[in-house]
């Protein structure tokens, strides 16, 4: 086989794979609007793994592109996505519920470019990160939270219903109920008062 014949092949491999992710994404978004009619999902969100671990609330808003992935993997199996009542995810929103479960409370808005991750990768010397076996024990997020664009939350993040988060911070650990947290990572700013 010839270098030519090599590379077309290579290539007819690569466009075979993202036409079947594309004709996966597809059956999967349409599963989740016969399951859950009332949510808006953009055709141009992409979803990874089994639409019967998403829970929608209703009046559910996925803005596109935006992408979804629920899979067990890394020695981890607690992948699950459940997302309440109106609420909205921007654009080119990442929610990772790689192995273990996110949790997003009703009403609640993700701004554009937020990233949510429920485990990471190990780091332990002398092992390759793609090898690494996965830890985390997922996210909750609270019920009228407001994430504005550019945050990631990050694994054993839990943040308290009312509370804001600002533009591209990074969460982790605890954040308290109609607290204001803002910066990388993340520190209490103010408190939203009634």
């Amino acid at each position: 086989m010839t270098s030519i014949s090599r590379s077309a092949m290579a290539l007819a491999k690569s466009v075979a794979r993202d036409l079947l992710a594309d004709v996966n994404a597809v059956r999967t978004r349409t599963a989740l609007r016969v399951t859950y009619p009332t949510a808006a999902i953009s055709r141009r969100v992409t979803i990874l793994g089994d639409p019967g671990r998403i829970r929608l609330g209703d009046r559910v808003s996925i803005s596109g592109p935006t992408s979804i992935v629920v899979v067990d993997g890394g020695g981890l199996t607690g992948s699950r996505l459940d997302v309440g009542d109106e609420t909205y995810i921007g654009e080119f929103g990442n929610i990772r519920a790689s192995g273990a479960p996110i949790t997003i409370g009703a009403r609640c808005l993700l701004a554009q470019n937020v990233t949510v991750v429920g485990s990471n990768h190990g780091t332990r010397a002398g092992v390759p990160i793609v090898d690494q076996d996965w830890s985390g024990t997922g996210v909750e997020i609270g019920d009228g939270v407001w994430i504005a664009a550019g945050c990631i939350i990050v694994p054993g993040a839990r943040i308290g219903s009312g509370a804001v988060v600002g533009a591209n911070s990074v969460v982790r650990g605890v954040v308290p109920e109609n607290a204001i947290v803002a910066g990388s990572p993340a520190r209490q700013v103010g408190e939203r008062k009634s």
